[in-house]
C-alpha cells in the first residue's frame, strides 16, 4: 500500500503594513475579501492577504 504526500499549506505569521497614504479605509481584494485599515496600518493574516498587500502601491511591509 502506498500513500500519497498530503499538501500543507505552510502556516505564516500575521504581518502588519502601514498605510502611505489613508489613515483609515477598506481594501477590496479580488474575491470580494475585505481589510480594514485602521490609524495606517493593516495586518495580513495569510498568504493570500500578504501577496495582495505586498503589491499594493500605497503600503510598506513593517519590520517584524
Amino acid at each position: 500500500m502506498t500513500s500519497k504526500p498530503v499538501s500543507i499549506d505552510k502556516p505564516v505569521s500575521p504581518v502588519n503594513y502601514r498605510d502611505r497614504a489613508f489613515i483609515s479605509r477598506v481594501l477590496v481584494m479580488p474575491k470580494g475579501r475585505t481589510l480594514q485599515v485602521s490609524a495606517h496600518r493593516v495586518e495580513g493574516l495569510d498568504a493570500e492577504a500578504q501577496a495582495f498587500l505586498d503589491k499594493h502601491p500605497d503600503l510598506e511591509r513593517l519590520p517584524e
